[in-house]
């Protein structure tokens, strides 16, 4: 069944089914309560499959299962209508009753969303938790004393549970000092830091300040490198790849379970000091789990890091010290034992690209800090082509590496993004989610309409970006746009679904409060301007009106839809013709 409705035809045809049909139910049954009569209501458009009567109304089944429609008596002065619906025309009806007649169809995409968002509520919403995952060397937090695995419990002493709150009140806060309360393995800690502002650029292509503090979610796996050949880690017989599960005092029976590599740092950092003789450690490598004793660190480490200011950043320079950092830069290709598939990482001189333990170092000539330093050289270039540099066993390497293009679909159109064509090792690792979930019909509701009014705000803003110009045009999306956002989001569950329908609904009902004739919104606006002129306007004016209205609404279409083809007409032509 999912498979089925994960094809975009079937998808598109049961999201935007459901969404005209709730959107055309809204005017038909508000229509009804003020007394106007229905000539027709159908579900779906084209020709009539089948219609029953039910006393002035036909009800019908359309060919084209994508909505439907209501039309009422008397749309327009001078329609001729049945003489028992005589005073009952929709013309006829006073000022307020077609403006509810009218607005019902948008309130009723935005119930609908609200109705959908409840029913993930009750459900049970995953997120992620407010923990600390990792920590930017020098950034804010660094410097206040946050450590990886610290979690958020308040900001500004306002509970904080999901990493969503956590973000988005420090993108709220440039400059600006905060108070976070943390639990540290049981422990209450209180800092302050201050977010520093950055400029970047939003989902919808736009230029925005907010605040960072430098921390990231993900858990940073507890993988080592071994970067120096003369360091301690070297003689204790740790190699670059191994994954470190816990660490204890030979003479202790209290074992340090390790689950990042920012919690082995600090729990080496702490074991150096009482730990002289020997450490066991239990790791795992090559996929062999094995315990190993090792000698304990030189305590003449104290003379490097006694002068950081911060302690975390004497764990980091312990680190260097002991010659170990973390393997999110280790190169770590699937392909090692493969021999023909090494070939084919080959350049011309015959020396092979990548090779497992490589560690980035410079890319097309440029040093970085860390993962996020790397991840803005990637997209910044633009050269299908670079010289990477590594170190490959303690040595500097220079390797001219052919990237991978991908096709990426930005507000700002489709971009090419080229990224390398290999797997890195200590990639970070999701935490388990926190379920949000709300329990009865009234909370799941207030949370389900509280979800809606949210996203009615943020699309807002960006539909009056987009009309001021600060979103560019090709951020529109149209049919293509939905037909495969509605088949992926089919391929990851009912709950990706809904949240789309949801959405969708939302842009529906805001889309059709547009002051443009034929829309909703323009008809609203046409009713106000006859109520001012207290008298109907003339068929001429409400000729031009509507013409006025099919023209904006075609353009809108046509725009919406050759910026769905320039995004995805390279998918759709390898559908077609099967891939290369």
């Amino acid at each position: 069944m999912e498979s089925f409705l994960s094809h975009p035809l079937v998808a598109v045809v049961a999201l935007l089914g459901a969404l005209v049909f709730v959107h055309e139910f809204g005017h038909f049954i508000v229509g009804r309560a003020c007394g106007i009569a229905v000539e027709t209501f159908s579900i779906g458009f084209g020709a009539k499959l089948f219609s029953l009567r039910r006393g002035e109304t036909e009800y019908r089944l359309s060919a084209v299962p994508l909505g439907g429609y209501v039309k009422f008596y008397g749309a327009a002065p001078g329609e001729p209508v049945p003489a028992g619906v005589k005073g009952r025309e929709f013309f006829r009806a006073n000022y307020w009753r077609r403006m509810a007649t009218v607005a019902a169809g948008p309130v009723a995409n935005f119930f609908l969303a609200g109705l959908a968002f409840a029913i993930l509520g009750a459900a049970g919403i995953p997120h992620p938790p407010a923990l600390v995952g990792d920590v930017l060397p020098g950034a804010p937090a660094e410097l206040a004393g946050v450590y990886p695995g610290d979690r958020l419990t308040a900001i500004d002493g306002m509970p904080v549970r999901r990493w969503r709150e956590l973000e988005t009140a420090v993108s709220r806060s440039a400059d600006r000092l905060m108070k976070w309360t943390m639990d540290r393995q049981g422990q209450v800690i209180n800092i302050e830091l201050k977010p520093a502002a950055v400029e970047v650029e939003n989902a919808m292509g736009r230029k925005v300040r907010i605040g960072r503090a430098g921390v990231s979610l993900g858990v940073i796996p507890a993988y080592v490198h071994v970067s120096k050949k003369d360091g301690w880690a070297f003689r204790a017989g740790l190699r670059t790849g191994d994954l470190i599960k816990s660490l204890k005092c030979t003479d202790s029976d209290h074992v340090r379970q390790i689950n990042g590599f920012g919690a082995f740092a600090i729990a080496l950092h702490e074991m150096a000091d009482h730990c002289r003789t020997s450490i066991d450690i239990e790791l795992v490598r090559d996929a062999v789990t094995k315990s190993v004793t090792v000698p304990g660190v030189d305590p003449d480490f104290h003379q490097l890091t006694e002068t950081s200011p911060v302690l975390f950043s004497k764990i980091r320079q312990f680190s260097e010290f002991v010659g170990i950092d973390d393997a999110q830069l280790v190169a770590w290709p699937d392909v090692v034992a493969d021999v023909a598939a090494a070939k084919s990482l080959t350049v011309s001189n015959d020396v092979a690209l990548f090779r497992r333990g490589d560690r980035l170092i410079r890319f097309d000539g440029k040093p970085f800090d860390g993962v996020f330093g790397l991840r803005d050289l990637v997209i910044e270039n633009q050269k299908p082509n670079v010289k990477v540099a590594v170190v490959r066993n303690f040595n500097e390497v220079e390797l001219d590496v052919p990237l991978k293009a991908i096709d990426s679909q930005q507000a700002k159109g489709r971009v090419t993004v080229y990224t390398f064509p290999v797997s890195f090792l200590g990639q970070p690792d999701e935490p388990v989610f926190v379920i949000e979930k709300y329990d009865g019909v009234i909370a799941s509701m207030v949370y389900g309409f509280e979800e809606c009014g949210r996203q009615m705000m943020v699309i807002t803003a960006a539909l009056a970006h987009l009309v001021s110009g600060e979103i560019p045009i090709k951020a529109l999306g149209g049919p293509i746009m939905i037909a495969k956002v509605a088949g992926d989001s089919a391929k990851m569950g009912w709950q990706a679904f809904l949240t789309s329908l949801a959405l969708i609904s939302v842009n529906l009902g805001l889309v059709n409060l547009f002051p443009i004739p034929v829309l909703d919104g323009g008809q609203m606006v046409l009713f106000s301007v006859e109520g001012i002129l207290r008298r109907p306007l003339s068929e001429r004016a409400m000729e031009a009106f509507h013409k006025l209205g099919f023209i904006c609404v075609v353009a809108l279409v046509l725009l919406a839809t050759y910026n769905d083809l320039s995004r995805f007409w390279k998918l759709m032509l390898s559908g077609l013709v099967g891939e290369p």
